[in-house]
């Protein structure tokens, strides 16, 4: 039962995600483009209704990704998550009726093929205790993150569409290892003192300006998939060297093959940012 909880609350993640994506590019196109990541922004963007049913679905799926993460290792709860990228393209395509190139259809079934693959050998497992300096690290890795993204954010080229996608994912991601992280016990405000829990709120505003800025430059199908790549594979990543995630039978040639195979599409991604952006 709890198993089926956790995969059920993973596919709600993805339907929010994918969702939301759409309705905050709706919104994010409105407004001229920014050069930093302004918290002035979301505050102009809340008052768009597109925009803040869209983050209200990114906080819906917040709580949903906790009781994913505390249930199954992270290989298996981002795949899932990351078909948030088909939820977004299906919107897009049938719905808003946006023509997406075909390297980038390509590009994108690629990118889910890997991480489809990653999901096949799914186990419950509990996270393993990380040293203090790894949990510190983590804990400030979203200032640093916020650092690059205001760096990217200024260049107006077309690849900082691709490296601000990517920066909102390693944010994203970083809020399901923190939330995986997080001990949920009595009294509950030791949770709420908790660094890794304010970590966890840290990495999912960078991440929403970031993903955010990304989305005033490209299709929200191309930036949700850049992002939904780095999301899953960095969380992925860190799940098996540092939370003790590991493929059922020791599958790690599979998991290796699965994680270049996304990487290679969000290459492909990322290498033809260099057509004209599409503010569509």
């Amino acid at each position: 039962m709890i198993f089926k909880l956790a995969l059920l609350s993973a596919v709600g993640v993805a339907l929010c995600n994918g969702t939301a994506a759409v309705l905050e590019k709706i919104s994010a196109d409105k407004h001229a483009r920014v050069k930093s990541l302004p918290i002035s922004l979301l505050a102009k963007l809340v008052s768009d209704w597109p925009y803040l049913v869209g983050i209200l679905l990114d906080f819906v799926a917040w709580p949903l990704t906790l009781i994913a993460v505390h249930t199954l290792p992270l290989y298996v709860v981002q795949p899932i998550v990351a078909l948030s990228v088909v939820v977004t393209f299906m919107i897009e395509k049938v719905i808003l009726r946006r023509t997406i190139p075909l390297k980038h259809l390509i590009s994108i079934s690629v990118i889910l093929l890997g991480l489809v693959l990653l999901s096949l050998n799914a186990s419950t497992e509990k996270a393993h205790p990380v040293s203090s300096l790894i949990k510190w690290l983590i804990v400030f890795a979203p200032l640093a993150l916020a650092g690059l993204g205001s760096v990217f954010a200024k260049s107006m080229s077309n690849y900082s569409s691709a490296l601000l996608a990517a920066i909102g994912g390693i944010a994203f991601g970083g809020t399901a290892i923190t939330g995986r992280m997080l001990v949920l016990s009595h009294p509950y405000i030791h949770v709420l003192i908790s660094p890794i829990l304010w970590s966890l709120v840290a990495y999912g505003l960078v991440g929403i300006l970031a993903f955010t800025v990304a989305l005033q430059r490209h299709h929200a199908s191309i930036v949700n998939t850049t992002m939904v790549a780095f999301e899953t594979v960095m969380p992925i990543i860190i799940g098996i060297t540092l939370l003790g995630d590991s493929p059922k039978n020791n599958q790690w040639p599979l998991v290796i093959f699965s994680i270049i195979l996304t990487l290679s599409g969000t290459l492909i991604i990322s290498l033809s940012a260099k057509d004209k952006t599409i503010n569509a």
